[in-house]
Parts: structure tokens; sequence; C-alpha cells
């Protein structure tokens, strides 16, 4: 029957052939399923084999990912020596104890924190809740304890931590709360850019496309929000300016102290305070705009912005010398701020030490004497005016003062001293009322006179007349010129002598013309040579010319001349101005470092030398501290084109006459009997008050230094300028730079 049930297997062969169908086997379609599952799981099995064994080290390296990070190494600035290695400028390091923000957030950081936790676990023990947990109390405690750890080593309470601690957190809270807000104003301004909606559909799917490959293929992207802030792995300051034992304790034990770090800050810093302060300068921070300039004009410069740069004086005329170049480390964190490795990219350059000729006793103590010179009438006072209100009133006279002294041979710069001045460290830590007393005091204490001031020399410029005079030939020094106390008229050119006593010096040599400082025998002199000798000579000897000295802003003076160009057109020369000119006056200015040259060359038989502060450069490293050697190649002494030796025999005899002769007018003043000087007076008319000048050379017999006193609108000088030479005289012989002329009788 048909309907019978039967085997498969007991139907004959021919009909199973004929009614057999392959959709309907149950074995073809088991197998055909478990192939479609196997596939799938095969390349699964392959994919995570892949990932297990080739790429392994590649999700551990991103898990470990680290950044680099480049760290300037601080670099020592050079100082600025006296001669005896006196510090005049230096550099005064700072230590400032700083810390991962991580150790100072609170409540900490739960990503960091487990993250500390997991790093103290192996594999296992990070399975286990309550053994992570535990490690995140211990971590917790370890950081607790380092904060007492800091408290006791640095001596501040627990209280001024805390306070610390809550600052900086407040500074990064706002911190990131700016950035957030201004990457969200970005996304904004994005997202209300128009949409281009003409986009061909084969662009659309092949964007599709891209899309889904990347979200099939690529993990996915972290929000810039969830990233950290530099700030926040980074280190911060937490007690400024700790000792240096604190500093050796924690870069010797880092192990103790982890996520601690020192960073050093260095300042210049002016120990003598106002000692030779318009000489040494300043050296301060470069500002934005300038470093923008510097970076056009020298594109190779190394200077950064906050970097302290020479301002004035030798700060700035050596700065090359002085300034350190600061090196470069690389330093590798990985993502949660520890450092995994350092290297050092570029050692730091510690400038060099530069060593001056300045005698730092003869500095200090021509300061103080002119001090003492303009402490009777420059004090200020105070008075009430109409109004019952106090105000402080600066008299006019003088207004201020110089000294300069140099070796006679070689121009070294034993003292150049400025009076009024002002405190270094004013101008490096500035306070906003000293300053303002300092801009309102009309006597510019900023202003230095050693340098930059520019005065009529008045009589002292007779030792050049007296060259001119001589070497032109028209004068024998030997012949006297008959003085009756004017030239021409009484009431014009004439002598001191003649204003308050109405009588003449008479018949007068060049010697004793030089010793009464006769006018009327140097214009007598004048006319018969002109003005052309006298400007020539004084050319020769510097006057209005530079001197080089290693100071920028050296002023310059004015040497009036019959060839002088005004205003495109040669200037009118009247007899009168050749009359003026060969007493110092006219229109003749000249600075205190030319006179005491000019007097140098009188005393070294004839050689202009060049007044210099630099003597020696120390090394590099400190080891080396000893080792100064001069390599500032100075210009050598220049003689005199022209000038006789004979003539400067009379010009000397004749300034030995003004100081130790009855009738010169440094004899009551000046004259000393430990040391015999040589010298000239010089008053210069300026308005209401004249500028009280001297300017001599010491000892006489065998000269060795060479100096000028300078009291601007002090009166005459040999009442004024000369108490005060005098006084500086006794100084060089107390400290031993003079002979006194027993010594040299002995010899």
């Amino acid at each position: 029957m048909l309907n019978r049930p039967s085997a498969t297997w007991s139907v004959p062969e021919a009909d199973r052939s004929r009614d057999w169908d392959p959709d309907r086997a149950p074995g073809v379609r088991l197998s055909l399923m478990w192939l479609g599952m196997l596939i799938p799981l095969v390349a699964v099995v392959v994919r995570m084999g892949q990932l297990q064994i080739m790429l392994q080290q590649d999700f551990a390296d991103g898990f470990e990912q680290t950044y680099e990070v480049l760290e300037e190494i601080p670099a020592r600035h050079g100082r600025i020596l006296a001669a005896d290695g006196s510090v005049l400028a230096g550099e005064d390091a700072r230590y400032d104890l700083q810390m991962n923000y991580r150790l100072i957030q609170e409540p900490a950081d739960e990503r960091w924190l487990r993250g500390e936790a997991l790093r103290n676990l192996d594999r296992v023990e990070r399975k286990d809740k309550q053994k992570v947990a535990a490690e995140k109390e211990r971590v917790l405690k370890r950081r607790e304890e380092l904060w007492e750890a800091v408290a006791k080593l640095t001596g501040r309470s627990s209280q001024e931590l805390a306070e610390t601690r809550l600052q900086v957190q407040n500074r990064v809270v706002q911190l990131r709360k700016d950035v957030l807000r201004q990457r969200a104003e970005r996304q904004e301004q994005l997202n209300a850019k128009p949409v281009d909606s003409t986009v061909p559909a084969s662009a659309g799917w092949a964007s599709i496309w891209t899309q889904v490959r990347k979200e099939l293929t690529e993990p996915p992207t972290r929000s810039l929000d969830a990233e950290p802030l530099i700030e926040e792995v980074g280190s911060h300051t937490i007690v400024s300016g700790v000792d240096a034992d604190v500093k050796a304790e924690i870069e010797a034990h880092r192990e103790r102290y982890p996520g601690l770090r020192i960073d050093v800050q260095t300042r210049r810093v002016y120990p003598q305070g106002e000692l030779a302060s318009h000489l040494i300068g300043s050296r301060t921070l470069l500002l934005a705009d300038e470093a923008k300039k510097r970076q056009i004009t020298e594109p190779e410069s190394d200077l950064r912005i906050g970097d302290p740069i020479g301002r004035s004086g030798l700060e700035l005329k050596y700065d090359a010398h002085l300034r350190g170049v600061r090196g470069q480390r690389r330093v590798m964190k990985n993502r949660r701020g520890d450092i995994v490795s350092t290297e050092d990219l570029r050692q730091p350059r510690h400038g060099r030490d530069l060593v001056l000729t300045l005698d730092m006793e003869v500095q200090r103590r021509s300061e103080q004497l002119l001090d003492e010179a303009l402490a009777v009438v420059t004090l200020p006072q105070t008075v009430d005016d109409e109004s019952s209100q106090l105000v402080t009133e600066y008299p006019s006279l003088p207004q201020g003062a110089c000294i300069v002294a140099i070796d006679v041979h070689s121009g070294a710069i034993l003292a150049a001293a400025s009076a009024p001045r002002f405190d270094l460290n004013l101008l490096t830590h500035p306070d906003r009322q000293r300053w303002q007393d300092l801009m309102d005091d009309p006597r510019k204490p900023l202003y230095s006179r050693a340098t930059q001031m520019a005065l009529p020399p008045g009589s002292v410029f007779k030792v050049i007349s007296a060259v001119a005079a001589v070497e032109s030939g028209k004068v024998n020094p030997d012949t006297p010129i008959a003085c009756r106390g004017y030239l021409d008229r009484p009431d014009q050119h004439r002598c001191q002598i003649f204003r308050h006593h109405h009588v003449g010096h008479g018949n007068t040599q060049l010697d004793d013309a030089l010793c009464c400082s006769c006018n009327v025998y140097f214009f007598t002199a004048a006319r018969r040579m002109g003005p052309g000798p006298l400007v020539e000579w004084a050319t020769r000897f510097g006057m209005g010319q530079r001197t080089g000295i290693d100071l920028p802003s050296e002023g310059v003076g004015h040497l009036p001349s019959p060839e002088e160009m005004v205003n495109g057109h040669r200037r009118r020369w009247y007899p009168s101005d050749t009359l003026g000119l060969v007493i110092g006056q006219a229109d003749l200015l000249v600075t205190p470092l030319q006179m005491v040259r000019a007097m140098a060359a009188v005393a070294n038989g004839g050689q202009l030398v060049t007044p210099h502060l630099a003597g020696e450069v120390g090394p590099v490293s400190m080891s080396d501290a000893p080792s100064f050697r001069p390599v500032f190649s100075h210009p050598e002494p220049q003689p005199i084109e022209g000038l006789q030796s004979e003539t400067l025999a009379h010009v000397r005899e004749g300034l030995e006459k003004v100081v130790n002769h009855p009738s010169g007018t440094a004899y009551k003043t000046v004259r000393m009997k430990e040391v015999r000087i040589a010298g000239k007076t010089g008053t210069a008319e300026s308005g209401s008050m004249d500028h009280a000048w001297f300017a001599g050379y010491v000892p006489a017999e065998r000269p060795r230094v060479a100096f000028v006193v300078v009291l601007e609108q002090g009166g005459g000088g040999g009442k004024a300028a000369g108490p005060v030479a005098k006084k500086f005289v006794s100084c060089l012989l107390d400290l031993g730079l003079v002979t006194p002329v027993t010594d040299l009788a002995r010899e």
C-alpha cells in the first residue's frame, strides 16, 4: 500500500534516485547551517588571535602612551666683581617646592586614584574590588603622609599648606572652566556655519560607507572635555623660597617624596646698593614686544620673554659675556603625568664673571666725599607754603657732582663716582613710592654725571690752551706777557684778581700764568695764534670726541670751531669766540672723562689712553673660579701727534705751582705736606652759579693717578672743588695707592 510506512533505506535504489530532493535532505541543511555559523566564528577567532598575538603591544603602548614635555634648565648669569673680588652684581637663587596637581586636588581625582591603586596590584588582585578599594585608601593615606612630610620639612603649618592647596585648586578649576567655555564657543561657531546641500548622491553614499567603516574598525573618540589640562597633570608651587637644605633633601631622596620637585628661579641682585650704580647698570626682564622685535632683528637669538637682559651700564655693554644660555631637557610623561624618563638635549652655558679695574674702597670713599659736598646745600627742606601745606623744596645749588680717577699709563678706571645716585635693587624690585620720589627729585639721580655730563670746563682748559700756544710757535713759554688785569677795557676780558683788587699779574710767564690762572696771558696768546691751533690741539687731546670707555651712552661734549656747520651753513666766528674758547668758555662743553684723559696725557708724557672698567673675565665653570684672565683688548695708549716733551715740561711745572706755590689758585685748599699734587682749578660761568672744577694728577714727581672733581653749579673751583680733591688724594694715601713724599725721598 502506498501509505504504508517504510524506511528510506528499504526503498529500492531506482525509486530513491527518482524521488530525492536536496533541499529536503536534513543532513545537507545541517551542514550548511553549521558552515554558516563556523565561518563567522573562525573570523572572530582569527581576529582575537591577531589582537592577542600580533597587536597586543600596540594596545599596550596605547594604554601606556607617553607625551613629551620640553623643560628649560636655568643658567647662571655672570657676576660683576670689583678688583678685590667684592660682588657688585650677582645672582640670587630661589628654590620653589612644587607638587603634582593630583596630589594637591581634594577630593582626589577618581581616575587618577584608581590608576594609582591598580598600578600597585597584580593582574589577579585587580579583579578583587575589596583589594582595589583597600589600595585606594592606602594611596590616599600616603598622599596625606606626604603633606605631613612637606610641613615638617619646610616648617610650614598644616593650615598654611591647606590654604595654598585650596588656592592652587581654585586657580586650576577656574582655568578648566575657561577652557571649556572657549571650546564650547568655538563649537557653536562651527555649528553655525551653513551646510552645502548640493552634495552629489555618489558623494553621500561614499561618506556613509566611510562612516560605517570608521565605526566598525576604529575605537570611539574620547571627548576633548574628558582630556586633562596640562595644569591638571603638571606641578604647582606650594612653598616659595625654601632653603638649600630642603632642596638637597628632596633631590637626594626622590623615592621618599614622589610627586615633589624643586624649581630653581634666579634673580639679579646688587649687594652694594647705590655703590657705582651708574656704572654697573641694570638687568631686567625682556618684555613681550621687545622679544618680538628681537626675533625679527636677531632670528638666531636665544632670548625669550622673561629672560633677564642688560639695560644700561656694564650690564648692557658686556651682556654677551654675562648672560647665560639656558639648557633644555626632554621629559617623557605617561597619561597620569608621571615622569617616565628624562634626557638633557642641551646643557646650560653659564655666564662669565666680569672683574673690573674699579677699586672698591676708592669708589666708596669718593661717593662719600661727594655726598658730603652736596649735603650742606642739597638736602631737601620741608617748609610751609601760603596755604599752610608742607612742601618739600630742593635748593638749586649744587645740582650734582662727580669724581673720576684713572691710571695715567693704562687708562684703567679706579673710581667713577656720581652724586646723587640710586639703589640698583629699586629697578629689579620696584617700590612705587621710592620710585616716585626718585623721579620727582630735580637733581636727576638717574643721570650719570661721570660719563654723560658735559659742562664748560673753565680754566682747566688752559692746560690745552697752553700746549696750543707753545706748539703754534706764537708764544715762548719763557717770555713774559704783561698783564694789567684786563685785555683792552677794564669792564671786559679781565682777570679775577682785577675784579677784586683792581690790579694785574704783571709780567707773567707760561708757568706763572697757569699758577695764578691769568686770563690776560691766554687772551693775548689767543690773539697771536688765532682759533686754528686751539681747535686743532683740543681735538688731538680728545675734546669733542668720545673717549671710548666701555660704557654705553657716553657724552661727547662740544668743541666749537670756525669750520663748524650750523643749519647747513658755516657758523659765524668772532674774535670774542676765540677769547672765550682759550679760557674754556664760549660754546665749549667737555665731559669729566675727556678732561681726566687729557690730564693723564700731560702726566704720562703725551700718551692718550682709553679709559676702561673691564679688566678680566671669569671662567664659565665655577670649578675653575681662580682662573680669571684678561681677554679684553683695550686700545693701546696713542701718542699725541706733534706734542713736544719740552712743552709738557713747562705745562707740568705750571700745574705743580697751582697747588704748591703760595700764589697758586689751589695752594690754600689742595696742597698737602705728604705728597705733591699737580693740577688746575676751573670756574666755569653758567647762569646764576658757576661750575667748580679741579683736574690734576698725583704724585707730581712720578704720576700714577689722574683725577677730576666736578661740582655742578658748585661755585668757585678752588673753594668748592679744591677741598674735595684734597680729601680724595688723602684717601689714595690711606689706601696705599699713592706713595708719600718721604718714601719717594728714600728711593
